[in-house]
This record gives structure tokens, C-alpha cells and sequence, in this order.
């Protein structure tokens, strides 16, 4: 068989996006040797074809390269996906987060190519709010209350006030974001000028508060 034939037959029947190919599976089902196989490989890594995803590994894993157009996403879907990509990891086995993540891997570079472009995008001002924050964990330990939580989110978005009721006190804050601070989630903003940070599991209610100079509705004489 010759070379040509070869490498149309690797990539169109034995290449998978989801599935590895080894050295060992080339040299077996094409009677060749390893160096061939090996070469084969890396030749088509050069043509855009193959990667190889553990390269100091034994064996080998090959796979085919996403075809570009079908990862294609909008910056909502892959910062949506970025936020959840660790969460994911930990879910999953090994070897079935292998096989998606390459789905991880494009919402990766779709951010970073979009995110100048769009810096002024309700998106964009949520995933900087909301930086590494784990926000599964919070929710599932109950460190922040779900209405609360939506409230917040909503406010991320739309850049407005917050008026917060604690057992203590009661606080308008603005310029929202959250961080965590020793395993802690914590709403951190601005009231009256000054910096703040709010325990979030002490926040008993979360609703917006209208700016002062915002006008009320004229009515109709």
C-alpha cells in the first residue's frame, strides 16, 4: 500500500475525535512498522490532521483534530462553559473527560479571542464578577441563600445597586462581585464610597435599590 493510500485510510477510518489510536493499532491493522506508523502520525500532525494528546506517554494517544466549524460558539455559550468546565472534571471519569475536552479547550480560546472585543458585554462583566468562585459548592453547602443568589447575578448584569438585610443590618451596596476567602463566599462592593465585604450566608434578603435620582414615573393627568 502505498504511503498516500495509507494516510487517507488512517484519517478517514481510524483517527477519531473521541477515540484514541495508538502506534501499535497502525503497525497491526497495516502490517507496517513502527517507525512507519510513528512517521505516518506525525505526518499528518503537521498537516493539521492528528495531535497527539500525551506525547511523553506509552503509549501514544491519537487523535483526529476537531473539525474548527463545528466548535464554533457564541461568547454567552463559551463563557458558560468555562465556568463549568471544573465542575465538570470533577463529575466525570478520566477517559470520558478526555474525550470532551476538547469542547472545553475552544470555549477557552473563543473567550479569549472575544473577550476584548466584547469587554463591555453583560456576560463579560458576570464571568469578571464571579472570577474562580465555585459557585456549585456555595450552593450546595447552602453559604448563600437561591434567591439571594439570583438577585445577585441579576444585579452582576445589570450594574445596578443592591439594598442587603443581615440579623444586624441593613446596607445598600453597589459594584457587586464575589470572591471567597478561606473556603468563605463573600460579596464584596461599594457602600457609601468605601469598600465592603458581606458574609454571604448572613444575608437574609437581597433586593435592587433605585438610584435617588432616578424619576418616578409621570402619570397621566
Amino acid at each position: 500500500m502505498k504511503n498516500t493510500e495509507r494516510l487517507f485510510m488512517i484519517t478517514k477510518e481510524v483517527l477519531s475525535v473521541f477515540s484514541p489510536t495508538t502506534i501499535k493499532q497502525l503497525v497491526e491493522q497495516f502490517g507496517v512498522s513502527e517507525n512507519t506508523a510513528k512517521n505516518d502520525l506525525l505526518e499528518l500532525e503537521s498537516l493539521g490532521v492528528a495531535y497527539c494528546a500525551n506525547p511523553n506517554g506509552k503509549p501514544q494517544l491519537w487523535f483526529a483534530v476537531q473539525n474548527s466549524h463545528s466548535l464554533e460558539m457564541t461568547l454567552e455559550l463559551a463563557i458558560a462553559l468555562s465556568l463549568v468546565s471544573k465542575s465538570v472534571q470533577r463529575i466525570l471519569p478520566p477517559e470520558i473527560y478526555r474525550s470532551i475536552e476538547h469542547v472545553f479547550d475552544a470555549a477557552n480560546a473563543t473567550c479569549q479571542k472575544k473577550r476584548i472585543a466584547n469587554y463591555q458585554s453583560k456576560v463579560i462583566r458576570f464571568e469578571q464578577a464571579v472570577g474562580n468562585v465555585d459557585l456549585n459548592m456555595h450552593m450546595a453547602l447552602n453559604n448563600i441563600r437561591p434567591d439571594v443568589f439570583n438577585t445577585v447575578k441579576s444585579a452582576i448584569c445589570s450594574d445596578c445597586e443592591l439594598h442587603f438585610k443581615t440579623s444586624d443590618f441593613d446596607i445598600v451596596v453597589s459594584r457587586i462581585s464575589l470572591v471567597e476567602l478561606e473556603g468563605r463566599l463573600f460579596i464584596r462592593g461599594k457602600s457609601e464610597g468605601k469598600q465592603c465585604h458581606l458574609a454571604a450566608s448572613d444575608i437574609l434578603a437581597a433586593t435592587e435599590s433605585k438610584p435617588l435620582w432616578q424619576e418616578s414615573p409621570r402619570r397621566a393627568a
